[in-house]
Protein backbone atom coordinates (compact mmCIF):
# COMPACT_ATOMS: atom_id res chain seq x y z
CA UNK A 1 0.00 0.00 0.00
CA UNK A 2 2.87 2.38 0.72
CA UNK A 3 6.62 2.65 1.05
CA UNK A 4 7.96 4.48 4.11
CA UNK A 5 11.57 5.63 4.28
CA UNK A 6 12.69 7.08 7.61
CA UNK A 7 15.83 9.17 7.87
CA UNK A 8 17.37 11.18 10.71
CA UNK A 9 15.39 14.37 10.07
CA UNK A 10 12.60 13.42 7.65
CA UNK A 11 10.38 10.60 6.44
CA UNK A 12 9.29 9.94 2.89
CA UNK A 13 5.94 8.21 2.44
CA UNK A 14 5.11 6.99 -1.07
CA UNK A 15 1.52 5.84 -1.54
CA UNK A 16 0.51 3.20 -4.08
CA UNK A 17 -1.42 4.68 -7.00
CA UNK A 18 -1.62 1.56 -9.14
CA UNK A 19 -0.33 -2.01 -9.19
CA UNK A 20 3.50 -1.99 -9.15
CA UNK A 21 3.48 1.84 -9.07
CA UNK A 22 5.90 2.09 -6.15
CA UNK A 23 8.55 -0.30 -7.52
CA UNK A 24 8.30 1.29 -10.96
CA UNK A 25 8.52 4.89 -9.73
CA UNK A 26 10.57 4.81 -6.47
CA UNK A 27 13.90 5.57 -8.16
CA UNK A 28 12.38 8.46 -10.15
CA UNK A 29 10.70 9.83 -7.02
CA UNK A 30 13.99 9.81 -5.09
CA UNK A 31 15.70 11.53 -8.03
CA UNK A 32 12.92 14.16 -8.07
CA UNK A 33 13.42 14.76 -4.34
CA UNK A 34 17.06 15.56 -5.02
CA UNK A 35 16.21 17.89 -7.91
CA UNK A 36 13.54 19.77 -5.93
CA UNK A 37 15.28 19.79 -2.54
CA UNK A 38 16.26 23.47 -2.69
CA UNK A 39 12.67 24.47 -3.46
CA UNK A 40 10.70 22.47 -0.92
CA UNK A 41 13.19 23.20 1.89
CA UNK A 42 12.42 26.89 1.39
CA UNK A 43 15.91 27.65 0.12
CA UNK A 44 17.54 25.21 2.57
CA UNK A 45 16.06 27.08 5.56
CA UNK A 46 13.49 24.48 6.72
CA UNK A 47 13.48 20.70 6.42
CA UNK A 48 10.07 19.00 6.28
CA UNK A 49 9.71 16.22 8.82
CA UNK A 50 7.55 14.32 6.33
CA UNK A 51 7.20 14.23 2.55
CA UNK A 52 4.02 12.54 1.35
CA UNK A 53 3.98 11.43 -2.30
CA UNK A 54 1.53 12.05 -3.95
CA UNK A 55 -1.21 14.39 -2.72
CA UNK A 56 -4.59 14.21 -4.42
CA UNK A 57 -6.96 17.13 -4.51
CA UNK A 58 -10.67 16.27 -4.19
CA UNK A 59 -12.24 17.99 -7.20
CA UNK A 60 -15.71 17.89 -5.64
CA UNK A 61 -14.62 20.46 -3.03
CA UNK A 62 -13.99 24.00 -4.34
CA UNK A 63 -10.42 25.20 -3.84
CA UNK A 64 -9.16 28.76 -3.88
CA UNK A 65 -6.19 27.50 -5.93
CA UNK A 66 -7.86 26.42 -9.17
CA UNK A 67 -4.73 24.97 -10.82
CA UNK A 68 -4.74 22.25 -8.15
CA UNK A 69 -8.30 21.10 -8.93
CA UNK A 70 -7.25 18.09 -11.00
CA UNK A 71 -6.36 14.49 -10.24
CA UNK A 72 -2.62 13.97 -10.25
CA UNK A 73 0.15 11.38 -10.08
CA UNK A 74 3.52 10.89 -8.44
CA UNK A 75 5.15 13.93 -10.03
CA UNK A 76 2.50 16.62 -9.68
CA UNK A 77 1.88 17.54 -6.01
CA UNK A 78 3.48 16.40 -2.77
CA UNK A 79 2.47 17.05 0.82
CA UNK A 80 5.14 18.56 3.06
CA UNK A 81 4.86 18.75 6.82
CA UNK A 82 6.97 21.20 8.83
CA UNK A 83 7.35 21.77 12.58
CA UNK A 84 6.39 25.28 13.63
CA UNK A 85 7.13 25.30 17.36
CA UNK A 86 3.96 23.84 18.94
CA UNK A 87 2.05 23.72 15.65
CA UNK A 88 2.49 21.74 12.46
CA UNK A 89 2.45 23.36 9.03
CA UNK A 90 1.16 21.36 6.07
CA UNK A 91 1.99 22.67 2.60
CA UNK A 92 1.44 21.36 -0.89
CA UNK A 93 4.42 21.46 -3.23
CA UNK A 94 3.90 21.64 -7.01
CA UNK A 95 6.74 19.93 -8.85
CA UNK A 96 5.77 21.61 -12.14
CA UNK A 97 5.67 25.15 -10.69
CA UNK A 98 8.40 24.56 -8.05
CA UNK A 99 6.11 26.36 -5.64
CA UNK A 100 4.67 25.79 -2.16
CA UNK A 101 0.95 26.30 -1.52
CA UNK A 102 -0.61 26.91 1.86
CA UNK A 103 -3.68 24.71 1.33
CA UNK A 104 -5.59 22.38 3.60
CA UNK A 105 -4.53 18.76 3.28
CA UNK A 106 -7.08 16.07 4.05
CA UNK A 107 -5.92 12.46 3.81
CA UNK A 108 -8.63 9.92 3.11
CA UNK A 109 -8.11 6.23 3.80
Amino acid sequence: MELSLHFKDTSIIIAKLYKNGIPEQASKILTAIGKHFIYFTKGLTEMPYEIFVPVFEDTSVPSNTTEMNTKCGYFDYWGLYFDKRQEHEALIYSLHKKKLYDESIFLLE
